[in-house]
């Protein structure tokens, strides 16, 4: 359970990164079609499976962690795992409300 929240938090942190370098990386002088097909794809192809995978390891989890058996069952009671975990709970509940959001602008 700590490899898969420690794994959670990398890949959302990559796929903030990655997102930073692909749009940090076009030119606001001269938006171009071209740089606009460019960025998106970069964003499918590099951001978004980081994003993705993310939140597939992250909410289940975190979700589990809620309760406190769970928690001393998986050994989530020093203050760096609490943190850990807080951090966590929070980009959960990004992927929770862009998840409804989704779902009921359909």
């Amino acid at each position: 359970m700590r490899l898969t929240q420690i794994l959670g938090l990398f890949f959302a942190v990559a796929g903030f990164l990655l997102s930073t370098w692909v749009i940090g990386d076009t030119d606001a002088g001269t938006p171009t079609t071209s740089t606009s097909a460019g960025v998106f794809m970069g964003l499918m192809i590099f951001a978004l499976p980081c994003f993705v995978i993310s939140a597939i390891l992250l909410v289940p989890s975190t979700i589990l962690l809620l309760f406190a058996k769970e928690r001393n069952i998986h050994g989530f009671h020093t203050k760096k795992w609490q943190l850990l975990l807080a951090v966590n709970l929070v980009i959960s509940l990004r992927y929770i409300y862009i998840i409804m959001s989704l779902f009921i602008s359909l």
